[in-house]
């Protein structure tokens, strides 16, 4: 084995990963900005918030299933203690 070949292929390596990690850098950086720029932007324009229409029937669904869960251990308890 060619040890030049090899001290190549390891200096392209490091300067492989050492570009990936300065991007990464960069970019973490740039988004951190980004969001401050955002949030000051934001205090002046905020975004519309919508409604969900269906978020009551939603809830009242949810209810309804929690109530037959309920009744549904209440009777396995029944069955079981008379057994």
């Amino acid at each position: 084995m060619d040890i030049e070949l090899f001290k190549t292929g390891c200096l392209i390596m490091c300067i492989g990963m050492g570009v990936v990690l300065i991007f990464l850098c960069v970019m973490v950086y740039v988004m951190g900005i980004t969001t401050k720029i955002l949030g000051f932007i934001n205090k002046f324009m905020p975004e519309e918030v919508e409604e969900d229409k269906y978020a009551s029937k939603k809830k009242l669904a949810q209810k309804d299933n929690n109530e037959e869960i309920a009744v549904a251990i209440a009777c396995a308890i029944a069955e079981r203690s008379r057994v």
